[in-house]
């Protein structure tokens, strides 16, 4: 029962009559708490479960079963499956919600059993924490902003906190609010990759270029972690092109180049904007 496994979930399917019963439209995200059904080929076989988070707070769902639907919108359980429980990674899949007048037709209860003897997890700050993670992860970026806003009102201390909010601030466009984040992050954690991933970005879409780019060159010299230099280099080229800051480009171009070896749009873009630049005055 507690064995993960991940599903190939199949997006397009031909419902026939099953469309008129229920429309795969809600994202996982929006699903907690909820029994629903998973889209697929057959046309007449369904497969539905109940979506929860588990007590690391990953989102689960647990399958229980099969079920068929006829053209008078009647559900009716053909078979039962093993039960698996697999965790659903952040993607474009939508589910269908099964609604209350249906629970009876499947033969289960609004809750399951298991999940009602489940304790409630207390809300304290780890609890706002994880939830302002997983909104994230999804790209609910403003509640993930209320979340996190009510974990620091109880634990400013909490670990990560506050490279998530930065991350979050960010994705909602909030660079001065990220900025005044990372800066003293920065200090305290001088070698810490992501940080400055998030501070050259900020900095970037700030318009600030050269602090941008005076934390690219701090970043490379003394972070052991590689993995966003690329990307780095890539942001702070793009912000000297845009400016048209030819020392700076010129500074960058090669360096971008070889981080991005392997990203075809990346070289791309890269290649666009130096032919742009040299007919530029």
């Amino acid at each position: 029962m507690k064995k993960s496994i991940f599903i190939t979930f199949i997006f397009f399917a031909n419902l026939t009559f099953a469309q008129e019963c229920f429309v795969f439209d809600t994202r996982p995200i929006d699903c907690i708490n909820k029994w629903v059904i998973l889209p697929q080929e057959d046309n007449n076989d369904f497969t539905f479960g109940y979506l929860f988070l588990d007590d690391e707070f990953n989102l689960t769902l647990q399958i229980e079963g099969v079920f068929e639907v006829d053209e008078d919108c009647v559900f009716t359980p053909t078979k039962s499956k093993k039960i698996v429980r697999t965790k659903i990674e952040p993607s474009k899949i939508l589910f269908a919600v099964i609604w209350k007048e249906k629970f009876s037709e499947l033969q289960v209860p609004e809750t399951p059993s298991w999940q009602k003897s489940n304790k409630k997890p207390k809300e304290n700050a780890e609890f706002y924490f994880q939830w302002g993670y997983i909104y994230n992860a999804w790209g609910e970026h403003q509640k993930a902003l209320v979340s996190l806003m009510q974990a620091r009102e109880l634990n400013q201390k909490i670990a990560n906190l506050d490279r998530e909010m930065a991350f979050t601030y960010n994705s909602l466009g909030m660079y001065d609010k990220a900025i005044e984040i990372l800066l003293p992050l920065r200090d305290k954690r001088p070698k810490d990759a992501y940080i400055y991933r998030e501070l050259i970005f900020a900095l970037t879409k700030s318009g600030k270029l050269k602090e941008a780019a005076f934390n690219l060159k701090h970043s490379m010299s003394v972070c052991k972690d590689k993995q966003y230099h690329g990307e780095n280099c890539l942001n702070v080229l793009f912000q000297a092109f845009v400016e048209d800051d030819k020392k700076i480009f010129n500074q960058y171009l090669r360096k971008a180049r070889s981080l991005n070896k392997g990203n075809k749009k990346a070289l791309e873009l890269i290649k666009q904007m130096e032919t742009e630049m040299k007919t530029k005055r």
